[in-house]
């Protein structure tokens, strides 16, 4: 029910790359067209992006590694989804994440050593394939295996982060678990568009209405009536991740999603990018308040502001990126207003 299955034999059994068995590379060119392609339902956070293989044997597990990863992913995140009660789905994390994903990274960074896969030998900027071929062959397959089982963690942890207490970034599974250094290139790329682009609307779809004044004073929290404690908790989450200034008045807070006039901005102690980041999750990404006409920059530099009193630079904030380290924390704390 919740089996790596065909990962499994590429690690312990009768797919490993180097037995007897599996060493001639001709063998792999008739069965290329017996892999088929694995669309998930799921929309995917990540894509691994590795090197391109180099002859057919390592084309053949880049299509099985990929279709299984992503048949994976699609069957775990559904069957912890449609479970309606919670302990049921952090068992299934805790199963899948510590016990059955953690342990696998673990094994491969030790075989990593002990056949010495390192990946700089399919480098093609530091080695070439003419020598070694079954060496960098069965090197090939390892270390793409290795960002899939991480692509495949990261997919569910980010998933399913409310249910999530101790939260692995990319740099924690070499340092916890493969023991090696932190590589410049994972190998992992976000699939999804962090760029803030308002949609553009049909007319006829949407009638434009009017931006008042007093609507640019603040955000407007479109679930103000019927769920305004949440903001209590979000406001207590970003004072705990340092987001926010520890003496905020949770009052004080609630104005800046009221659509009424700021009196006392909330002052941001995170770094610019994570306001960004913050700001276009609750506005673009899951449309949390009310729309502004693209107005967002103006009306989060009046209701936010810096440490030191300045406020932020509106043509700035809209060019930022996304927080690689934090982003997780601000996804986890604007969960609890959705």
């Amino acid at each position: 029910m919740n089996q790596l299955q065909i990962l499994d034999d590429i690690l312990y059994k009768g797919l490993q790359p180097w037995l007897p068995e599996n060493n001639p590379e001709e063998k792999f060119a008739s069965m290329l067209s017996e892999i088929k392609a694995f669309e998930p339902k799921i929309k995917m956070k990540y894509e691994v992006d590795f090197f391109r293989p180099f002859n057919n044997k390592t084309k053949y597990y880049q299509k099985l590694i990929f279709r299984e990863m992503n048949k994976y992913c699609d069957h775990v995140i559904s069957l912890i989804a449609d479970d309606s009660n919670h302990q049921v789905k952090k068992y299934w994390l805790n199963d899948t994440l510590e016990k059955k994903l953690k342990t696998r990274l673990k094994e491969i960074g030790k075989l990593i050593k002990e056949r010495h896969l390192d990946i700089s030998y399919i480098d093609p900027s530091k080695s070439t394939f003419d020598m070694d071929a079954n060496h960098k062959t069965d090197t090939y397959i390892i270390q793409l295996l290795k960002s899939s089982l991480i692509k495949i963690y990261l997919e569910i942890q980010n998933t399913f982060l409310i249910f999530r207490e101790d939260v692995m970034v990319i740099e924690d599974f070499y340092t916890q678990l493969l023991f090696e250094p932190i590589p410049s290139n994972s190998f992992l790329k976000e699939t999804l568009t962090i760029l803030t682009i308002e949609p553009v609307k049909p007319i006829a779809v949407e009638i434009p209405i009017p931006v008042d004044v007093k609507s640019l004073n603040s955000f407007t929290y479109k679930k103000l009536s019927k769920n305004v404690e949440s903001l209590n908790d979000l406001c207590n989450s970003l004072k705990k991740n340092n987001f926010i200034a520890d003496d905020t008045s949770t009052i004080n807070f609630k104005k800046v999603f009221s659509g009424k006039e700021i009196a006392q901005p909330i002052i941001w102690t995170g770094n610019p990018s994570e306001f960004y980041y913050f700001i276009h999750l609750i506005y673009s990404e899951y449309k949390l308040v009310d729309n502004l006409k693209q107005k967002q920059w103006k009306v989060a530099c009046q209701c936010f502001i810096q440490p030191d009193g300045i406020k932020f630079d509106q043509s700035k904030l809209r060019l930022l990126k996304k927080p690689q380290l934090s982003a997780y924390k601000i996804e986890k704390a604007i969960d609890l207003i959705k």
